[in-house]
């Protein structure tokens, strides 16, 4: 397992981060704005730069506010989980809405016919069960209903694994004049099992190469898709250089956290969300306990069951590991043992950003003057 302790890490000096804490309770989710903008502009100078939209997954923040800033800045639209994501966003004025899912559930169809009578919405489909479940809602529409045939680069979740499928599947779209296959799309989410950056790269590479295949075989057939699309914050940067690719999909590139510096995807001074907790009791000279539980901080120390992570969290303004965490609780045990002053604040670097801002009701935007600006998580807990 690993640490990714670094001096780097550090956004606040120690008054600066006694000023802060006086006036934010705890636990507390920060963003510091001159990062967060940083990486939506990197990002999308990334996509720029190689040809390609960039269609932001919006699982990490789950803000409105943000997508907004990320579409000021050239998004082409968004990209959701879920079906209650997209309409919290459409409702905050984003109109442009991939949503990398099937959708099977007939209360969710219903609610999939509005949305797609207000706004631009693309859903994915792997099976031909799903157009026989979306024939009785969409089958009578004027406008048809845009999808995109997901394809699997290997980590074997949905998508379509051999080009017989894939052929049958496009066809049967193309005959429903109520659907528009506008795309293929993949997510190589076994990136998230990676242990060295080199292997990042054949990931990243392998999902490319996957849905370059795939539109090849389309285009041999006299099918033609508008959309070649991936989706993953580690793999961006090597898959977007695949000329068949036009469009990436990350969503934790805005927050950056514990998982990506073990990954190589991000360095310290680029993370930009951190938990803000107090010290409410220091039992022994080695050891502090923190408000900050797993309700706060997640339980995350990996991702599909890989623990990469030493710790549920890091400190980034004291030397210290998070060992245990109950529900309310955070127990850290210091490097060295010292007297802490109880009621001061511990800023920490979340290990996992996406599954953290689900926790919380609202972020704290602060800005290189202090000046601190509060922005809801208006997608929060949206699951369905």
């Amino acid at each position: 397992m690993k640490s990714v302790y670094s001096p780097n890490l550090q956004v606040f000096n120690e008054s600066q981060l006694k000023k802060l804490h006086k006036i934010i309770d705890t636990p507390a989710l920060l963003i510091i704005e001159d990062r967060l903008d940083r990486n939506i502009l990197q990002m999308q100078t990334l996509a720029d730069e190689n040809y390609s939209w960039l269609r932001p997954h919006i699982k990490t923040h789950k803000s409105a506010d943000i997508a907004h800033r990320q579409i000021i800045l050239g998004a082409s639209g968004i990209t959701t989980a879920k079906l209650s994501e997209a309409e919290i966003m459409y409702e905050a004025g984003v109109d442009d809405i991939f949503i990398a899912n099937q959708i099977t559930h007939p209360l969710k169809i219903n609610r999939l016919i509005i949305l797609h009578s207000q706004c631009r919405v693309i859903i994915g489909i792997d099976n031909e069960q799903q157009i026989e479940l979306l024939r009785p809602a969409f089958q009578k529409t004027i406008k048809p209903l845009e999808v995109r045939i997901e394809i699997d680069s290997g980590f074997s979740r949905c998508g379509i694994k051999d080009n017989k499928a894939l052929l049958n599947l496009a066809q049967k779209i193309m005959a429903e004049p109520w659907l528009l296959l506008e795309g293929i799309f993949t997510h190589a989410g076994q990136v998230y099992s990676a242990s060295t950056e080199t292997e990042v790269a054949k990931i990243g590479e392998a999902e490319a190469k996957a849905v370059e295949l795939a539109h090849t075989f389309l285009h041999k057939k006299g099918i033609e898709v508008q959309t070649v699309s991936v989706g993953s914050t580690p793999t961006a940067k090597y898959s977007v250089r695949n000329d068949a690719v036009n469009e990436i999909r990350p969503g934790n590139y805005v927050f950056y956290d514990g998982i990506q510096l073990t990954l190589g995807s991000a360095r310290a001074e680029s993370c930009s969300l951190f938990v803000l907790a107090t010290v409410i009791s220091q039992p022994q000279k080695d050891q502090i306990v923190i408000d900050a539980g797993s309700k706060a901080l997640g339980l995350d120390r990996g991702a599909h069951s890989m623990q990469l992570l030493t710790g549920y969290g890091t400190p980034v303004n004291i030397r210290a590991t998070i060992e245990r965490l109950s529900e309310e609780h955070g127990i850290l045990k210091l490097d060295q043992a010292q007297i802490v002053e109880l009621g001061s604040p511990v800023i920490i670097l979340p290990n996992h950003a996406c599954s953290v801002a689900n926790l919380f009701e609202k972020y704290y935007l602060i800005n290189e003057h202090l000046e601190m600006e509060m922005i809801n998580i208006s997608a929060r807990k949206k699951s369905q």
